[in-house]
Formats: C-alpha cells, structure tokens, sequence
C-alpha cells in the first residue's frame, strides 16, 4: 500500500475583479470635488457603487465609500437646484412688489 498525496489541482480561480467599486468609488469623489453639478457623476456613483456591493464582495469597502461620497453629492447637488430655481422664481417677485411701492409715491407733473 502506497500513500501518495492527492494531486493539486493546477488551475486556479481568477482574482475577482473590483471594477465596480473602484469606479464607484473614483466617481463618488469626482463628485465631492465639484462633478456633482452634472448630476450623472453622483447617479453613476451611486449605480456602480450598489451594483459593486453585491456583485464584488471582496471589495465592499470601495463600494461603501463609493456610494456614501456619491450620495452625498447627489443630495447636496439637489438642494442646489432646488434653491436655485427657488430663488429664480421668488426673488423677481419680491422686485417687482418693492418697485410698485416706490414709484408710486412719486409725482411728477
């Protein structure tokens, strides 16, 4: 009776790939450095950083920062907007109820 080992087998699995969370994470800080105005860098962060979290456990980290720096942005680069188009829409009014006042006191005949 000979005792040999069991042979090793010569392939091995590939690396995962941590495609997704890095760019999740590369587009999460795009945005906090000033990308978040285009509105895609933030929502393409927050894709590839959820896609990344499930598909890549390996790198859920990446993903994680990825994600919290792309929503971030994505909620910060809203409430811009928002109050942007608040004040394009509420400041001439204001104007213009303060311009009625002021000229209407005043006679010149």
């Amino acid at each position: 009776m000979s005792y040999y080992p069991y042979p090793q087998n010569p392939y091995q699995r590939p690396p995962e790939s941590s495609g997704l969370s890095v760019a999740s994470l590369v587009l999460g800080i795009l945005s906090i450095l000033g990308f978040a105005f285009i509105i895609l860098v933030p929502l393409a962060g927050v894709i590839t950083g959820h896609l990344g979290y499930r598909r890549e456990p390996a790198s859920r980290g990446l993903a994680l920062g990825g994600l919290i720096t792309s929503w971030i942005s994505l909620v910060i680069a809203v409430v811009v907007y928002a109050f942007i188009i608040w004040l394009i829409f509420w400041v001439p009014e204001t104007f213009y109820e303060y311009s009625d006042y002021v000229y209407e006191d005043l006679d010149y005949t």
